[in-house]
């Protein structure tokens, strides 16, 4: 099992085996924290499957997924970001609305991952961002030579984005909180009030496009109910810098740079055809190979993760494993990074 240091809180969620700890790590000289998963606790000599929550779900993916994953080589490492589950915001100046539209905030977390990465040791990466969180993975392929393939899973760069929120009052709900800051707080306490009664409830309301994501939910019920304590806690700050970053058309997805990337876009058939039309023109724009998966819209990969190995196979070179650096070494690298 992994140790923890001092300055490391460990949380051992409820599966068998425990083989899903999230341990507190502290990132470089700074207060910044992030919460880090690796699959069974310990490095396995396989190759990392870095993954970057998304405000959707902020929560490792599940001990069958991540078992998949490992008997076919690869070990899932997920990445709690600030702000997210038991680690504080980001720096309040970064969280104002005028540095939220320049994506200061984007640029600051690209920053900080680059740097867990190089703490941790990692190489030969496949990168996943999931949903929102795809501005940040998108930007951090472009500085971290240890990448070795990007997977887009459901990203949101396109505004077409309002079509695809189900129900409508989640959608009135979450076009509220970018209106104002009084309609932001009321956002946030009526989402804290439908979470409080019945999380599972929501995020079958949520995914009610996709069957693949609602068997995802039934078969993991408890991960669900955890995911609705955390987004519960998301301060108003965080929540408007996610959704502004995420519902807004991000100009920053430039061909010039994702044409010369090894990179693969991850969508779901069961989403709406207007928005499969978009991210397939999207796709073309940015030159990025699309993967249309039979099951699953938000949780795509986890619905369809036969799809994600497929791509795997089919796009890495497969190289030596990466040696991931146990989360000790890595706090301490990361203290002592200079």
């Amino acid at each position: 099992m992994v140790a923890a240091k001092p300055n490391e809180k460990t949380t051992a969620l409820e599966d068998s085996g425990n083989l899903r700890t999230m341990n507190r790590v502290s990132i470089g000289n700074t207060s910044i924290e992030v919460e880090v998963m690796i699959y069974r606790n310990h490095p396995g000599g396989r190759q990392p499957l870095v993954i970057i929550n998304s405000i959707d779900l902020p929560m490792p993916p599940s001990c069958e997924f991540c078992e998949q994953m490992w008997n076919a080589g690869f070990q899932v490492v997920f990445i709690r970001r600030p702000g997210f589950g038991r680690t504080a915001d980001l720096p309040a100046v970064l969280l104002e609305s005028r540095e939220v539209k320049k994506l200061a905030p984007v640029g600051a977390e690209t920053a900080l991952l680059k740097l867990l990465i190089d703490s941790m040791g990692l190489k030969n990466i496949v990168l996943m961002g999931l949903g929102t969180s795809n501005s940040i993975c998108f930007r951090l392929a472009q500085v971290c030579p240890q990448i070795e393939l990007s997977i887009y899973a459901n990203p949101l760069f396109h505004p077409a984005i309002w079509d695809v929120i189900r129900p409508a009052w989640l959608r009135r709900m979450i076009r509220q909180t970018l209106l104002s800051k009084s309609g932001l707080k009321i956002a946030v306490k009526g989402l804290r009030a439908v979470l409080r009664r019945d999380p599972v409830w929501f995020y079958k309301q949520f995914s009610q496009k996709s069957s693949g994501d609602l068997d995802y939910i039934a078969n993991n019920e408890e991960d669900f109910r955890r995911a609705g304590l955390f987004l519960q806690r998301i301060s108003p700050e965080t929540m408007y810098y996610e959704l502004q970053t995420a519902l807004f058309e991000d100009v920053k997805w430039n061909p010039e740079i994702t044409k010369e990337s090894h990179a693969v876009i991850l969508s779901g058939v069961e989403t709406t055809g207007k928005w499969k039309r978009k991210i397939k023109a999207e796709a073309d724009r940015l030159q990025l190979p699309i993967v249309f998966a039979p099951s699953g819209d938000l949780f795509v990969p986890y619905a369809s993760p036969d799809v994600l190995l497929r791509i795997l196979d089919e796009r890495l070179v497969h190289a030596e494993p990466s040696e991931i650096a146990s989360l000790e070494t890595s706090n301490r690298n990361a203290q002592n990074y200079k």
